[in-house]
């Protein structure tokens, strides 16, 4: 054969691997650009899922604030009421003092008054009376 068929004939050969070259490195850029595609896509719905589950928790960060919110106004209610009350308990504790102590003089009058009461039961009621 004449050099010049093996010049053609190299010069098939060499197309040939260029084509196939050409094919191939085209075949792995889609490839890659197909993979590339499908996981932005799954990135998107991974972050759409994200987005969604930090909706949800700061709701429900905020129902639980307004919980806390509740809880509190109830609990200062019932710090009020308590020293309300306490307040009330004193007021009744001292209101009870006064009367044990007004029937007390009464009795210590009566006892003055009554004649049939000896002189010592007099001095004896009048001093041994203590406070409660």
């Amino acid at each position: 054969m004449d050099t010049w068929i093996w010049i053609v004939v190299a010069v098939v050969v060499a197309l040939l691997l260029l084509a196939v070259v050409v094919s191939v490195a085209r075949k792995s850029a889609e490839a890659k650009r197909r993979h590339r595609l499908e996981q932005e896509q799954r990135d998107r719905q991974k972050a759409g899922t994200l987005r969604d589950e930090a909706r949800e928790a700061a709701v429900a960060a905020q129902h639980t604030e307004a919980g806390a919110a509740v809880a509190r106004a109830d609990a200062d209610e019932a710090r009020l009421e308590a020293e309300r009350l306490e307040r009330h308990a004193v007021d009744l504790e001292n209101e009870a003092t006064e009367v044990q102590g007004a029937a007390e003089d009464r009795l210590v009058e009566a006892d003055r008054l009554d004649p049939d009461v000896p002189e010592a039961g007099r001095d004896h009621r009048a001093t041994d009376q203590s406070p409660v």
